[in-house]
C-alpha cells in the first residue's frame, strides 16, 4: 500500500487517501437507471404543462333580461350556455331568452361511383354461363368498353362515339351510391338584448363580451395555442329544472362565429352611461365531432335522446358522467339565477 505523497505515473498526484482508495480498487456499483417515460406518459406530462382552456377562480351566472327567472317560473323557454373547462364541468352560464325559428340541420354526404367494366364483365359472363345468350347490343357495348380501355386516340373515341349514337347503344356504368360521412352539425342563435336598465346594460356588455372571449384560442407558449374551450347549450321550459326533453340534445359545441350590432334600430344611448339600447349578437355554433346514431340514441328502439357519446358499445362510457355532473350544475344554476337577479336588482336600487 503506498504511503507517500508525491507525483505519480502519468503525473497523478498521490495522498495518502488517494494511494489508500487506488490501491483497494473497490468497484462503484452503478444505480440503475430509471426507465424511460412512456409515450402516453409524454403525452401527460405535455397535457398538464398546458393551461386550462378556461381559467376562471369562480363560477359566473349571467340572466338576461333580469325578470328571465320570474318568466322561467311562468312556464317561458329559455336556453342556457356553459362554457366547459377540460373537466366537461361549466364555470360560466348564459341563460337567455328562447328565441323563435330555432332549426337544427342533419345531413349525410354520400357520393355516386361506377362498377363499370367488372360489373359488365360479369353480367356477361353469368348470361353465357345461364346459357341466356349473348347478344348483338351486348357484342357492341362489349367492344365500346374495350375502345374505352385500350385506346386513347381521339380519331377513334370521336368515330366509336359516332357509332354509338348512330347505333342507340350505351354501356351499362353500374352507378352505385356509396356512403362517405354525416355531416357534422352547426346551430345558429340571434339574440336582441334591449336594456332597461344599468343592471341590463352591464350584463348585456358581460354577455357579449364573454362569447368573444371564449371564441378565442389562448396562447400557451412562444408558438403554441391552447384551444377555445367548448360550449354546452341546454333548453329549459315549464319551469323545470332539468333540461325540455322534446327540445334537440346538442353536444359539446365551438363557437364559430359571432356578429355584434349596436343599437341596429335607434341611435339612443342610456343617459349617464353611454351604454347601447340595443345589443344584437348572432351565434354560430358547431359540434366538435361526427356524430354516429348511437350518440343521439342508444338503441334502435330509442326516440329519447342521449347525453354523451357512444364508446365501445357503452353509450357514453367516458362523457356520460361529465354530462351527468353538467346537468346537475345546471339544476343548482337554474337555482341560483333567481337569487343572483334579486340581489343586483336590490342593489342597484
Amino acid at each position: 500500500m503506498a504511503m507517500y505523497e508525491g507525483t505519480g505515473t502519468g503525473g497523478r498526484v498521490y495522498t495518502n487517501v488517494q494511494a489508500n482508495k487506488d490501491s483497494k480498487k473497490v468497484p462503484v456499483e452503478k444505480k440503475p437507471s430509471a426507465p424511460e417515460p412512456s409515450a402516453y406518459e409524454k403525452y401527460k406530462e405535455r397535457k398538464e404543462a398546458l393551461k386550462q382552456r378556461v381559467d376562471i377562480s369562480e363560477e359566473q351566472i349571467y340572466t338576461f333580461p333580469s325578470d328571465l327567472k320570474d318568466g322561467a317560473d311562468a312556464g317561458y323557454p329559455f336556453i342556457m350556455f356553459s362554457v366547459l373547462d377540460n373537466k366537461g364541468t361549466g364555470k360560466v352560464d348564459i341563460c337567455l331568452y328562447q328565441p323563435p325559428g330555432f332549426s337544427v340541420a342533419d345531413g349525410a354526404s354520400y357520393t355516386n361511383y361506377d362498377m363499370g367494366t367488372l360489373k359488365g364483365g360479369l353480367a356477361l359472363t353469368n348470361a353465357v354461363r345461364k346459357g341466356e345468350g349473348v347478344t348483338d347490343a351486348d357484342l357492341f357495348s362489349l367492344a365500346l368498353i374495350g375502345k374505352d380501355k385500350l385506346l386513347t386516340s381521339s380519331t377513334v373515341d370521336k368515330i366509336t362515339s359516332a357509332g354509338a349514337v348512330s347505333a342507340g347503344v350505351a354501356t351499362n356504368p353500374y352507378t352505385r351510391t356509396a356512403y362517405e360521412s354525416t355531416n357534422i352539425r352547426s346551430f345558429s342563435f340571434s339574440f336582441k338584448l334591449v336594456a332597461q336598465s344599468f343592471e341590463e346594460s352591464e350584463t348585456a356588455k358581460a354577455i357579449e363580451r364573454t362569447f368573444r372571449k371564449f371564441l378565442y384560442p389562448k396562447r400557451a407558449g412562444s408558438i403554441a395555442l391552447v384551444y377555445p374551450p367548448l360550449f354546452k347549450i341546454r333548453f329549459f321550459s315549464e319551469g323545470k329544472e332539468r333540461p325540455n326533453p322534446y327540445m334537440p340534445i346538442i353536444k359539446p359545441c365551438y363557437l364559430t362565429g359571432l356578429e355584434t350590432t349596436f343599437n341596429s334600430s335607434t341611435v339612443a344611448m342610456h343617459k349617464d352611461t353611454g351604454a347601447p339600447v340595443e345589443v344584437d349578437i348572432s351565434l354560430t355554433f358547431q359540434e366538435e365531432r361526427v356524430l354516429v346514431r348511437q350518440d343521439l340514441y342508444e338503441t334502435d328502439n330509442d326516440i329519447e335522446e342521449q347525453e354523451g357519446y357512444f364508446k365501445d358499445g357503452d353509450m357514453g362510457a367516458l362523457s356520460k358522467s361529465a354530462d351527468s355532473n353538467l346537468i346537475e350544475k345546471g339544476v343548482d344554476t337554474v337555482k341560483a339565477v333567481g337569487s343572483s337577479v334579486k340581489a343586483g336588482l336590490q342593489g342597484g336600487g
